[in-house]
């Protein structure tokens, strides 16, 4: 039986037996103590270009790791509208040519592409993709996937040979390693880069999964600006996701904080919105900034990029440049992970 089939048996059973819905880009139900765990499109920065991985179920809801990395997967490409036939392996090397930069360190890419391969099994049977298929690359949906033939087109022969060489020798020198969470696939999310500590899952996305909380990261602050008008502002305050709060008296903007120092709720007159939502509509490249009151408006400093959960790039790379391997860097950024095979 190869690996599609019997991880569609192993989800069918679980249905009739827990009565899991998993639907499409959407929330996993999880008990009252877990709540939901949505994992929105996230930013990361691979060569060339943006590229956004994504997570749309809860880990107690996922799969036993497949016995063996060599079985094909079906791979929906999403941009020829078709559906192909590879190996997991082959796979991988396509995601982490497309989500880590390949001047990178070398251990770095091990870690990129340990992280992938788990997050890849983390959400095989889902049963979400179109034909049938088990994985696509369409970054809303899954990982970030760039083809060979699309990097010589970007890029020529010459660069492309570089990054494939780099990036196949990093998942071949892994090959069928990833990180479990109680025997199962982790879901290894990512991110670009962060400001002195990660943030933990439950700050943004709420749910409780415990190997995604809140680390130290070594990578140098990333700093950028956005400006919003009066008119921004109220627009934001406007909207249906405002919340009444009680202000305590305070005047003007206020932020409440998570742990990690990351905007929870951005708050004003009695309302509050929830951090994230300023991201998603104007752009910010993460919810931990400053502001300030300008002439007609609002300056925001913002530092680092991306979500903050899991591991940073960056700061996987910067770990990897002062000695640490790929196993050091995966167990510094999930927490309590084992690193195992999943070789027969």
């Amino acid at each position: 039986m190869n690996l599609r089939r019997k991880l569609t048996a192993i989800a069918l059973i679980v249905l009739c037996i827990f009565t899991v819905t998993v639907p499409l880009v959407s929330v996993a139900t999880a008990t009252e103590s877990e709540k939901e765990l949505f994992i929105p499109p996230e930013t990361s920065e691979p060569i060339g270009s943006e590229t956004y991985p994504t997570v749309e179920t809860e880990p107690s809801t996922t799969d036993p790791a497949p016995e063996n990395p060599t079985d094909r997967l079906l791979v929906y490409l999403s941009k020829e509208d078709k559906t192909v036939e590879m190996s997991l392996e082959d796979y991988i090397v396509c995601v982490v040519a497309a989500e880590m930069p390949y001047t990178f360190h070398t251990e770095a890419l091990k870690a990129q592409a340990v992280a992938a391969r788990s997050y890849c099994l983390n959400k095989l049977g889902s049963g979400s993709h179109k034909d049938g298929a088990d994985v696509c690359t369409d970054y809303s949906h899954c990982q970030s996937y760039v083809s060979q033939d699309e990097l010589i087109a970007r890029y020529g022969k010459t660069t492309t040979e570089s990054i494939m060489t780099k990036v196949k020798n990093a998942v071949k020198e892994t090959a069928g390693q990833i990180i479990t969470w109680d025997g199962k696939p982790a879901l290894a999310v990512f991110h670009s880069s962060s400001y002195k500590l990660t943030e933990s899952s439950k700050n943004i996305w709420g749910g409780n999964v415990p190997y995604l909380s809140s680390v130290s990261t070594p990578e140098s602050d990333r700093i950028s600006t956005v400006t919003l008008t009066d008119s921004d502002i109220a627009t934001l305050f406007a909207s249906d996701s405002a919340v009444k709060v009680n202000s305590g008296g305070k005047k003007g903007i206020y932020i409440t904080e998570t742990d990690s120092g990351r905007a929870d709720y951005i708050c004003l007159s009695g309302l509050a919105v929830k951090a994230k939502l300023l991201r998603s509509q104007f752009g910010f490249k993460s919810t931990y900034f400053e502001f300030e009151e300008i002439d007609g408006g609002w300056r925001f400093t913002v530092h680092g990029y991306g979500h903050g959960v899991g591991m940073s790039q960056y700061g996987a790379n910067e770990m990897a440049k002062n000695g640490a391997t790929y196993d050091e860097i995966l167990l510094h950024y999930y927490t309590g992970v084992i690193i195992e095979s999943i070789a027969s």
